[in-house]
């Protein structure tokens, strides 16, 4: 099914790249031409928001396993790179290396994976949510937002810490119940967005689109979710965001060549992601690989 995926995914990636270079007007050029500063901060986001994710996964798992920091990391790093392969292998690695290496649990590594979902849906939807009540505007915004994710933070705490909840999960509830871990993982989950909201922004400038906080935040959002999407990383991320930008943020984009414009624009943000990623991803692998070959580390990871 995901070697399927992978394919098609390869394909929609083909049809995102013809839509982007049919314009007729030749302004595609605009992105061999840009800023050098843009493009070191599109790169730059990119790398930043696969380090604060690494650091969510690190903080949300902590209640339960101790693990050293540097090394969550390193495997969020490898993790990252390898989702742009088939079958996505970044999580097989992700799943296989924390239980090998580190010893934690497959139980425990899948209620982690359903307290970063958790978290990640409850500050997606609130920033969200902020942004169509705001319609925009900068301090309202951030208030309803602050708001929002505080009251949906206590809504997970107040459930985790549910008699229900600790009886069926037995302890593996405090990556949501430990207040540290749940802030970890909300305002975490909320940088990783400004990060993706901010690499958005500058692939927008790059082709000289105003799109204004609303709708940059709007696909940066759609963008996040559409990152877990589980037949593949490749492809499906950009056609897909490609499809709904008429509908997200259709009053950003005017003129001929609509089209490829929003071709280019999600290209653009997602080749700066993918080039932040890159190089420490190689380097991280390079580390992670032999140690998962290796097996069990000698630190023990404590409960």
């Amino acid at each position: 099914m995901q070697i399927a995926g992978f394919i098609v995914g390869l394909f929609l990636l083909f049809l995102c790249i013809r839509t982007a270079l049919s314009r007729s007007d030749g302004d595609w050029k605009v992105i061999f031409d840009a800023d050098p500063g843009l493009i070191a901060a599109l790169v730059g986001f990119g790398l930043l928001s696969t380090l604060i994710d690494g650091f969510v996964f690190w903080a949300v798992l902590r209640p339960s396993r101790s693990l050293d920091v540097i090394q969550v990391e390193s495997v969020n790093m490898s993790v990252a790179l390898m989702n742009y392969a088939p079958i996505r292998l970044g999580t097989i690695l992700r799943v296989t290396y924390h239980a090998r290496v580190d010893g934690v649990p497959l139980v425990t590594i899948v209620a982690w994976f359903v307290s970063i979902m958790v978290t990640t849906v409850a500050c997606i939807g609130s920033v969200v949510l902020a942004i169509l009540m705001s319609g925009g505007e900068v301090l309202p915004f951030t208030l309803l937002c602050g708001l929002f994710i505080l009251l949906s933070g206590l809504a997970l705490w107040l459930g985790a810490n549910t008699g229900f909840v600790q009886k069926i999960a037995r302890g593996r509830e405090r990556m949501l119940g430990d207040p540290r871990a749940l802030a970890a993982g909300l305002v975490g989950r909320l940088m990783v967005l400004a990060s993706n909201t901010a690499r958005m922004g500058f692939a927008a400038a790059i082709l000289g689109i105003d799109l204004g906080l609303k709708n940059v935040i709007i696909l940066s959002a759609a963008a996040l979710m559409l990152g877990f999407n589980p037949l593949g990383r490749v492809g499906w991320r950009e056609w897909t965001l490609m499809m709904l930008t008429p509908y997200l943020a259709a009053s950003a984009f005017e003129g001929d060549s609509i089209e490829s414009l929003q071709a280019q624009l999600v290209l653009i943000e997602s080749a700066g992601e993918l080039l932040g990623i890159i190089p420490l991803g190689v380097i991280a692998s390079i580390w992670v690989i032999p140690r998962l070959v290796r097996g069990r580390s000698g630190a023990v990871a404590t409960s």
